[in-house]
């Protein structure tokens, strides 16, 4: 059973957890308001740690060396099977969600973590992504066409968050009337994965998901019977060695894409957007030379990660760290910590898109679970900045952030920004 649903279902209980926020557990701070604001002093103590056994039964790192040991060694995996205790959701026999599998490419060991991705890969290759170009540009010149920038606009609502939900939509050949809904569901959806949450966000997720697998279920239907352009066509008649997705894999799969391809692009565009504008000389670099936009995708990617918190479970009995980790033991694996570890990294808490060394982040995981998405977020990330750059090179803030109050997926809810 995962951290958030010990805390949930009430192993680790509310007065527990306040106890060890109260002795200095690092890993029940990080489940506290201080963390959704500003996580990275509480990475540092834990980082002095290198793997922390915490008393509320896992363990966790924000050193770069142990996560990348941990997201490396397919003895720790990321299925929910090897958590102690752990039930698969129960649905009725007329709940849509009954009939997919339990797990996704996320959360999936080989061998059909291997048979999956390797269909699913054949449909991203980079000829596939780089033709989305194109229609990326002209998504954010429609976008930004809406807005007046010098009476001020905010960049989530305007850009950040409807430019990945068009894309995935395009990918999956959803019609454009349609998008609003995918913004919901996705948002819906997404905070689930945070450790506590509300019993209102609960019941907005499992209402979301119902209503996401019924409309994807019928979009797999039609794609069968009249394929198009689409990535989610492609997937429908991609095969490799005789096997092919079944329906419920290909739902399953338009799921993941829909979650793991859309929060995170919004906080990456977010994200990097206020780091930016918060470092004026750094912006100006930039907005001076276009070729120093994918290096900054790849610094902003370090220095503010989208996805801040994974974890992995040890499949069998292990020595970490001079540390024995039990069979059925989960890891949490701090992605935001670790890209700030001055091990690695120098002056790690300064944002600086000349890094030569800042595309040895955590931010797309390691090993069988690397990021099958990692090209289409550089893309996407890429041209946002450049057009940015060049139709507002005098873009600043216009206001105070608002941060949303998450701690795995770390973004913002509004961005107030104008041109000068």
């Amino acid at each position: 059973m995962s951290l958030r649903e010990r805390v949930r279902k009430g192993f680790v209980e509310p007065a527990a957890l306040r106890f060890q926020q109260w002795r200095g557990d690092p890993v029940a701070r990080l489940m506290g308001a201080e963390a959704k604001v500003d996580p990275y002093p509480l990475y540092r103590d834990l980082r002095r740690h290198g793997l922390f056994p915490s008393p509320l039964g896992v363990c966790a790192t924000a050193r770069h060396a142990t996560a990348s040991s941990v997201l490396r060694d397919q003895r720790f995996s990321s299925s929910p099977l090897h958590q102690a205790g752990y039930r698969p959701p129960a649905y009725a026999p007329d709940d849509p969600r009954a009939a997919l599998p339990v797990a996704d490419l996320l959360t999936l060991d080989p061998p059909d973590h291997t048979r999956i991705r390797r269909l699913v890969v054949k449909a991203f290759s980079p000829a596939a992504i780089a033709a989305l170009e194109p229609m990326i540009r002209q998504t954010i010149d429609r976008l930004l066409a809406r807005v007046d920038p010098s009476d001020g606009f905010d960049l989530v609502d305007s850009l950040a968050f409807p430019l990945p939900i068009a894309v995935i939509c395009h990918l999956l050949g959803v019609p454009v009337e349609d998008e609003g809904r995918f913004r919901t569901w996705g948002h819906d959806i997404a905070s689930a994965l945070e450790p506590q949450t509300g019993r209102d966000a609960e019941g907005r997720t499992r209402a979301s998901e119902l209503a996401l697998t019924h409309y994807l279920e019928d979009l797999v239907r039609r794609r069968r019977l009249d394929p198009d352009e689409s990535l989610l066509s492609a997937l429908v008649a991609v095969e490799d060695e005789g096997s092919r997705l079944s329906g419920a894999e290909l739902v399953s799969t338009a799921l993941l894409l829909l979650v793991a391809g859309f929060e995170t692009t919004v906080n990456l565009i977010g994200n990097g957007t206020v780091a930016l504008l918060g470092s004026p000389e750094q912006w100006a670099r930039l907005r001076d030379d276009a070729s120093l936009v994918p290096a900054a995708v790849e610094e902003v990617l370090r220095y503010d990660s989208p996805v801040q918190l994974t974890s992995r479970t040890a499949s069998e009995e292990l020595e970490l760290e001079g540390t024995t980790v039990r069979r059925g033991t989960t890891v949490i694996v701090a992605i935001g910590g670790a890209n700030r570890d001055p091990e690695i990294f120098d002056h790690p808490d300064e944002l600086d898109i000349g890094r030569s060394d800042a595309s040895r982040h955590l931010a797309f995981s390691l090993g069988l679970h690397h990021c099958l998405g990692a090209s289409l977020a550089r893309l996407e990330g890429r041209v946002a900045f450049e057009e940015l750059a060049s139709r507002y090179p005098t873009l600043e803030p216009a206001g105070i952030p608002a941060r949303r109050s998450l701690i795995v997926l770390r973004g913002f809810e509004t961005i107030p920004v104008r041109v000068s």
